[in-house]
């Protein structure tokens, strides 16, 4: 779900990628802390985690912004490079997920018969989420592509009235004004599409944001106190609702990426290392957590304790899991997938004349 890094790199864009990833991480620790070992460790806060997905949003509507604001047209290098960005880890992933459910004959959440297999192999929606359950927010990062794509065709005087237009049309569907009974519409009039459209804006703006660090602040405070507020009170039932959880991550999300971006902070280089790995800890991490918990919850007794383990053995893992799929799978793929796309239809967006 991460396009590719601004020829120019920004590191804090590593930093929240690494924040973000981290938090979905221990959100589903959280989940199947529950599940398999029957203790809540961190309480309905701990599912704030799930906003980190979130955040992946707003992150990625800054860098693509970022890396096609000036171009005139995407040209077909744009989409292969975005569904390079995409399929080929997640195939790979999808397929150690069949592997998985083979041997245990469930997830964290559903078994072997309620799989779509549609939505697994094509991300496509079918109102199913797909066998890899982080798979549903590749649905929506396509989607986002294909629309940002199609907007690049118009005059650039007129992409922001379209950017707007969606945002205004995404706020009807959001408040009943429009039906989004069914998956295609569902997705195109997503609430989801306003965390993209605030990535776009913060990168529209991005050589201002550094005047702005106390207001990006306070954002951020508002917005964790409203999504743990949230959570706290509805628990993780109350973010099943796609646009409800917006209403209650979105201000998160928007001030932890207005925060980093203005604030500028120079942080471990681990940090920024996570980032790179995190596209593979995104697609990884419930694989091994969900082996973990199955392991521990039948070697230690349900408690705090084995819970604690799941937590830290679960998080250390995953990152390892990242860092060596990153170097030996990622990155090869990645740059295979370019170079080929590179020798057939050229480089990089084509820039207007100035």
């Amino acid at each position: 779900m991460l396009p590719d890094r601004p020829r120019a790199e920004i590191i804090e864009l590593q930093y929240l990628r690494a924040i973000a990833v981290l938090l979905v991480v221990v959100g589903h620790l959280n989940q199947a802390g529950v599940r398999f070992l029957g203790t809540d460790l961190l309480g309905p806060v701990g599912y704030v985690g799930f906003a980190g997905v979130d955040v992946f949003f707003v992150i990625s509507g800054f860098i693509i912004h970022t890396l096609y604001r000036t171009a005139t047209r995407p040209g077909p290098s744009y989409a292969l490079k975005r569904l390079n960005r995409i399929f080929p880890l997640y195939w790979i992933f999808t397929g150690l997920s069949v592997v998985g459910y083979l041997v245990l004959d469930d997830s964290l959440s559903r078994g072997m018969g309620e799989l779509d297999w549609v939505a697994s192999l094509t991300l496509l929606p079918t109102g199913q989420p797909p066998l890899l359950l982080v798979g549903w927010t590749l649905t929506h990062e396509l989607y986002f592509y294909l629309v940002y794509g199609l907007v690049l065709f118009l005059p650039p005087r007129w992409r922001r009235a379209a950017l707007g237009l969606w945002a205004l049309l995404t706020v009807a569907a959001m408040a009943g004004l429009i039906d989004t009974n069914h998956p295609w519409r569902a997705l195109a009039l997503s609430g989801f599409n306003l965390q993209f459209i605030a990535g776009i804006a913060l990168a529209e703006f991005r050589d201002r944001l550094s005047a702005f660090r106390w207001p990006a602040l306070i954002t951020l405070v508002i917005g964790a106190g409203l999504a743990m507020t949230w959570t706290i009170r509805h628990g993780l039932d109350g973010l099943a609702i796609a646009d409800i959880r917006v209403l209650a991550f979105i201000t998160l999300a928007i001030g932890l990426v207005w925060t980093v971006l203005a604030w500028q902070p120079r942080w471990p280089k681990l940090l920024a290392a996570i980032g790179d790995w995190s596209y593979a800890i995104y697609l990884g991490h419930l694989l091994v957590i969900g082996v973990a918990a199955r392991v521990l919850a039948g070697l230690l007794p349900h408690g705090p304790v084995s819970t604690l383990i799941l937590f830290a053995g679960g998080l250390v893992a995953s990152l390892a899991l990242g860092l060596i799929v990153y170097r030996l799978v990622e990155t090869p793929l990645l740059n295979a997938g370019k170079q080929l796309i590179g020798r057939f239809f050229g480089g990089g967006p084509r820039k207007t004349r100035s």
